[in-house]
């Protein structure tokens, strides 16, 4: 990565550093003061941030403070926080009942990222873990999530994954647009994914997670290879996945 670009992020990360609760206001001579760097670099610096709304310019003072873009990134932290805490205990029951591991995802960009993973007393290896990125289009988190998306939310989305292209994982892995809509089609009739070697040559169940305003915001999956979840086995275990997104949901505010 080019050398300049990583100074310039390093300094836009130490001026956002600067505000405090006990300093939340600073002019632009103080900051370069502060961060030992020109004052016309500095502008620069500080025009970018209140451009993309980090920061905020008081245009009588010319002191700037935080703007609002970071209560955002603060909200998104507060939310999956919240969504963790509620999440595991039901995740630890599912796990105890039906003896296969237990996945909880959010959507970031075109991937699904996991906020926890519960495994069993002797687990088998998948390939997952907390903060892992697997795409979307193809896992049951993520399918989930997709298929309830908002449409605008849902069309960026799909530009971006078409932009890369459909990667082929499992033997099942959807191969173009059209055919992820279908499946997303049926998700949303039917209130929960199942993908049959699609990433993995085995079977993840996947139902949604409400938050209070009736989006879904995450997803819980129950994961296991081929030799441990049969084609029998889907429709209990669907079941139990659905009914604990439901309670999960609850928890959040959502009531069915």
């Amino acid at each position: 990565m080019d050398k300049y670009l990583i100074t310039t992020v390093q300094n836009a990360i130490t001026i956002l550093r600067l505000f405090t609760k006990e300093q939340p206001e600073w002019n632009l001579s103080d900051i370069s003061r502060a961060i030992d760097l020109s004052t016309s670099s500095t502008n620069r610096l500080l025009t970018t941030l209140v451009e993309h709304g980090y920061l905020q310019k008081n245009k009588k003072t010319k002191r700037y403070s935080l703007g609002f873009s970071i209560l955002t990134l603060s909200g998104i932290i507060k939310t999956t926080m919240i969504i963790h805490r509620e999440a595991r205990p039901i995740m630890e029951n599912l796990v105890q009942q039906l003896g296969h591991s237990v996945h909880l995802g959010i959507l970031e960009g075109i991937d699904i990222v996991y906020l926890e993973k519960l495994e069993t007393p002797h687990p088998v290896r998948l390939n997952s873990h907390i903060g892992k990125k697997n795409p979307a289009y193809c896992t049951g988190c993520g399918k989930i999530i997709l298929a309830f998306q908002q449409k605008d939310a849902f069309k960026s989305t799909l530009a971006q994954i078409e932009a890369i292209g459909f990667q082929s994982f499992g033997k099942n892995t959807v191969k173009n647009s059209d055919e992820l809509s279908v499946h997303l089609d049926k998700i949303r009739r039917q209130g929960y994914s199942v993908c049959v070697n699609e990433f993995h040559q085995g079977v993840s169940i996947g139902a949604p997670i409400y938050d209070y305003s009736g989006q879904v915001v995450a997803a819980v999956s129950v994961t296991g290879w081929e030799s441990q979840i049969h084609v029998q086995d889907i429709p209990y275990l669907t079941g139990h996945v659905v009914e604990a997104s439901k309670k999960i949901s609850n928890r959040l505010g959502h009531y069915f």
